[in-house]
């Protein structure tokens, strides 16, 4: 409901609501999949429209991550602080298992940060990191933006008024999912490299 008030409130101006995804996914990435497919099922905005800005936005900030990282490696004090010598065996580490790392770190909330700045200081090749990560993002951004979105869509058909909280408790049942998958996930790959 908030985001097709926010929608009606741009004047449903495609331009000015693409944009409001785009900002909306430096702020937080779940909430913006959720805003964008709203304002989709809406049809306030393109799903096409809807769905290229929201990949954008997140890719950009995937790859800002990343810069972020590698800038790090220009100031003496951050390389002093983490020149060791298990920072090779990091480096190492992730150079061998960079397609699970990144992976995990999409799937796994408050993991992008850390995996993904480290992986610009730890110098990961940045083609690597730019084909993992794009791969990685267009398939989480998809499946979300198009369970939200058709559920939308049945939802304005089958619950009326009441389709803002239901989507809602999804929202909420999804990334519970997401999270629980996640911890899954690192706990196998932990148990497998003991």
């Amino acid at each position: 409901m908030c985001a097709t008030l926010f929608g009606v409130h741009l004047g449903g101006n495609p331009a000015l609501l693409g944009l409001s995804i785009l900002a909306s996914t430096f702020f937080l990435e779940d909430a913006a999949i959720g805003y964008a497919a709203f304002l989709a099922t809406g049809g306030l905005i393109a799903p096409e429209l809807a769905f290229s800005t929201l990949f954008a936005g997140i890719y950009v900030g995937d790859l800002g991550l990343y810069l972020v990282g590698l800038a790090g490696r220009r100031f003496p004090r951050v390389q002093a602080i983490l020149a060791t010598h298990a920072l090779v065996k990091v480096s190492e580490w992730l150079e061998k298992r960079a397609l699970t790392a990144l992976i995990v770190a999409r799937l796994l909330p408050g993991s992008r940060l850390p995996v993904y700045a480290a992986s610009g200081f730890l110098k990961l090749p940045f083609a690597r990191f730019a084909a993992i990560t794009a791969a990685a993002t267009l398939t989480w951004t998809a499946v979300i933006f198009s369970a939200i979105y058709r559920f939308g869509m049945r939802a304005t058909m089958v619950l009326g008024d009441f389709k803002y909280l239901a989507a809602v408790v999804a929202i909420a049942l999804m990334l519970a999912a997401s999270t629980v998958c996640a911890r899954f996930v690192v706990h196998r790959l932990s148990a497998r490299h003991a």
